[in-house]
């Protein structure tokens, strides 16, 4: 079994339109929304089949709440992400 990538994005997913598709996704790669991506989840949910986690301490920060097909993860959650996954990417 392969570790998994965890792949960060910080922006809408729009923004990544000419530098990341689905297809750079692993089976077991997560996707952690930061930042302004929290604001586009729907659209990162629909992306990719792959499990999709938001840091929390960002949602609130926005005003929003993780979809239920969304994990919150709070600072130390996130933290052990990093360490379970092979290698992260920050888009």
């Amino acid at each position: 079994m392969s570790l998994p990538t965890l792949h960060i994005f910080s922006k809408p997913l729009s923004y990544y339109h000419d530098v990341f598709s689905a297809s750079l996704l692993g089976e077991q790669d997560v996707l952690l929304l930061t930042r302004d991506a929290c604001y586009d989840q729907a659209a990162w949910r629909k992306l990719s089949t792959n499990r999709t986690c938001m840091l929390s301490v960002c949602a609130q920060a926005r005003g929003i709440s993780a979809q239920d097909n969304i994990e919150p993860l709070s600072d130390q959650q996130w933290v052990l992400l990093v360490e379970q996954c092979h290698k992260t990417i920050t888009w």
